[in-house]
């Protein structure tokens, strides 16, 4: 999907009188997690391309990349949308900062209304169709479209939470709330001899621990490898994990999990979960597809944008 023009042209004035020096245009890009490729090409114009320019190039491009540009992109309108450091900028240009991010809420707002009114029933359809599948796999909770809503209006809540703790904190409960509804039981988090689990769940006959992040680093091998040890040693059968890192995975994480014989983590991050939210994909369908190619393909993270793509060619 491609961000309107009505919308793409107040944006692009309140990120340049916002944010002004190119650099700090450039941070912004960096922390929307745009795709490399597009950043090397941003930082290349910039010095003789206009603010207001790269910021439709930027548009244009994600647009390209299908669903996942269309992610990014709503980072970028969510981010520009809640901004709230305003200490730095100048006097003489505060008050024009302040007059662009309030023109670009103002169609914001409109956009978002317009967005949910023609959304609700695309995203009940879909929640019908995911239901049909579900239903396929055994005893499950009843379609809820309330709760679904109310899944989706808590991760927006905590996206923009200034405290990491909190954020943390309340991203877990999320979590194990979207645990609960999906799998066929879940405990929640728990602690025992001195050791924090922040999940627990059971789905397809397998207990799985859970980790659960939001960090702003990507989520290590060493990490990982402590939630694998603790389902190794888990009692009461095969006990498999999931560990949720919201900002991804470093790539000696993704190297050091791909190929093991023992392999039993399932990596699961932020573009995952928007796909569930968004019910692109039931989160039990998607963690049985992650499941098979775990199984088949020795392949711990695969992304549930691949599955989906693969999963409708």
């Amino acid at each position: 999907m491609r961000v309107p023009q009505d919308i793409a042209n107040p944006l692009a004035v309140a990120i340049r009188d916002v944010l002004w020096y190119k650099a700090n245009v450039l941070s912004f890009y960096k922390d929307c997690d745009l795709p490399k490729p597009l950043l090397a090409e941003i930082k290349k114009q910039q010095a003789s391309t206009p603010t207001i320019t790269t910021v439709h190039f930027v548009l244009e491009e994600l647009a390209k990349y299908g669903d996942e540009g269309w992610v990014i992109a709503k980072r970028i309108l969510t981010k520009m949308n809640y901004w709230k450091d305003m200490h730095n900028i100048p006097i003489e240009r505060a008050a024009q900062a302040q007059k662009s991010l309030a023109a670009f809420r103002s169609v914001m707002k409109e956009f978002q209304a317009e967005q949910e009114r023609e959304g609700k029933k695309e995203r009940e359809d879909r929640e019908r169709a995911m239901q049909e599948e579900r239903e396929e796999r055994g005893r499950i909770s009843k379609l809820d479209h309330v709760k679904l809503q109310t899944f989706r209006d808590e991760f927006d809540t905590v996206y923009v939470l200034p405290s990491k703790k909190e954020r943390g904190d309340r991203f877990e409960v999320l979590m194990n709330d979207i645990f609960a509804y999906y799998s066929e039981r879940s405990e929640g988090p728990f602690r025992r001899s001195g050791e924090q689990v922040d999940g627990l769940f059971y789905f397809d006959k397998h207990w799985y621990f859970v980790e659960i992040r939001w960090k702003a680093d990507k989520s290590n091998a060493a990490e990982v490898s402590v939630l694998r040890d603790r389902a190794m040693r888990g009692f009461g059968g095969d006990t498999k994990a999931l560990f949720v890192s919201f900002n991804g995975f470093s790539q000696d994480c993704l190297t050091s999990v791909g190929g093991g014989d023992y392999e039993r983590v399932i990596l699961f991050d932020g573009s995952d979960l928007r796909c569930v939210l968004d019910c692109q994909i039931a989160f039990d369908v998607l963690l049985a597809e992650k499941q098979i190619e775990l199984v088949k393909n020795k392949r711990p993270w695969v992304s549930a944008f691949e599955i989906i793509k693969r999963r409708t060619s």
